[in-house]
């Protein structure tokens, strides 16, 4: 009898494991992007990527997984329009010698990414420079 519950437990287990992998490949949209970026605090080469919606409900996470080497990065977005649902459009904007990702649009809506923080702390230690050596 206890042989038989845990076949039935592993069973239910394994239904639920295939039903949330299932759940994660819908709603995926794949971006082709032609320039080395930087998203979620990662650096990734130029290529094909499936970009998954990670919370549906809330919209407040995407998951971006390299289709060529299978990474994945966990992205949160600054701001989310779930009405806002136009084509397919990847916006990189440059800082410095680097890109980074700053607006995706998808059927899954309009998002929207602050620049990264080592961006944003280089630009503040150049500026600061530039200021001091001004006097």
């Amino acid at each position: 009898m206890k042989k038989f519950l845990l076949g039935t437990l592993i069973m239910i287990a394994g239904l639920f494991t295939l039903a949330a992998g299932a759940r994660a490949e819908t709603g995926g949209v794949v971006v082709h992007i032609d320039q080395d970026f930087v998203a979620g605090g990662e650096a990734f080469p130029a290529g094909t990527y499936k970009v998954y919606q990670g919370s549906p409900e809330t919209g407040q996470t995407l998951l971006l997984r390299d289709k060529e080497s299978g990474t994945l990065v966990f992205l949160l977005p600054s701001s989310h329009d779930g009405t806002f649902a136009g084509p397919l459009e990847v916006k990189l904007t440059r800082a410095g010698d680097v890109y980074y990702l700053s607006e995706l649009v998808t059927e899954l809506g309009a998002y929207t990414f602050s620049p990264p923080h080592t961006l944003t702390r280089s630009a503040k230690a150049k500026d600061g420079i530039a200021a001091s050596g001004s006097n």
